[in-house]
């Protein structure tokens, strides 16, 4: 590859980053579909031997992941598997980004099953977030990436097997997670929506007040720290209503 061609598509790649960061920002569609086709180009400039290869494949299979839950083609999700397949044959053990790419795999992989998987695709997703965990020891930067990626995954299995274990096991990654990720962090609303959710889960199995309470209170953070315009206030806005009236029908019986 040329020194040009090698330029212009590392410039291909970082503008379609940028593009997708601000798609997941703003919500713009526009800027997705752009990403995904600067992202593409770029590929098809890099060989199977380019020592970028991995990262634009996984880039690029991170902006299907979001289309499909954009439109739902499952193609798209199709694709993006097969792309991380390909990402994590080039990233083997010992490699520094092998994490990040076994996280992104489970996350494309839950949603596989979500969508009507196999079992098989939920338990390989549980122990892909539990190998990106395992190379994240405390002290790691984007520990809290994993914590929230498996414990999120723990959750999605205890509704299919009401699996206690699986369900404290998730609280207690995402209350980690949530401890290294303070106010000022850009994904503290994911951990305190997660943890929520896993605490309205125990109560229903449990009747336990405090974790209703203790739901109400995160989803009510969480909230706050999506004001109008952000693209995720509507699932804090339903989830709220949810633990809200949980709440008064607990209290209207009493």
């Amino acid at each position: 590859i040329c020194f040009g061609q090698q330029s212009n598509t590392e410039e291909m790649d970082q503008s379609a980053s940028f593009l997708l960061d601000r798609y997941r920002l703003k919500g713009s569609e526009e800027d997705l579909e752009h990403s995904i086709r600067l992202h593409t180009e770029a590929l098809k400039l890099l060989p199977s031997s380019h020592s970028d290869r991995h990262h634009v494949l996984n880039s690029l299979a991170c902006s299907l992941r979001d289309r499909y839950h954009l439109k739902g083609s499952q193609e798209d999700l199709e694709h993006a598997i097969q792309l991380h397949t390909e990402t994590l044959d080039l990233q083997p053990p010992g490699h520094p980004d092998r994490p990040y790419s076994l996280h992104n795999f489970a996350n494309a992989l839950g949603d596989h099953y979500s969508l009507g998987g196999s079992r098989d695709d939920l338990d390989r997703s549980i122990q892909m977030q539990s190998d990106a965990l395992d190379l994240c020891p405390l002290g790691h930067p984007q520990r809290s990436l994993f914590l929230h990626g498996l414990g999120c995954a723990l959750v999605e299995r205890h509704t299919l097997t009401g699996s206690l274990d699986d369900l404290e096991k998730a609280i207690r990654l995402h209350r980690e997670a949530l401890d290294l990720r303070p106010p000022t962090h850009p994904h503290r609303s994911s951990s305190l929506n997660s943890l929520a959710a896993a605490l309205r889960f125990r109560y229903v199995l449990t009747g336990s007040l405090d974790d209703l309470e203790a739901a109400i209170r995160l989803h009510t953070e969480a909230l706050d720290l999506r004001p109008p315009g952000h693209p995720h206030r509507d699932t804090s806005l339903n989830n709220l209503a949810a633990v809200l009236k949980d709440r008064y029908v607990l209290t209207s019986s009493q």
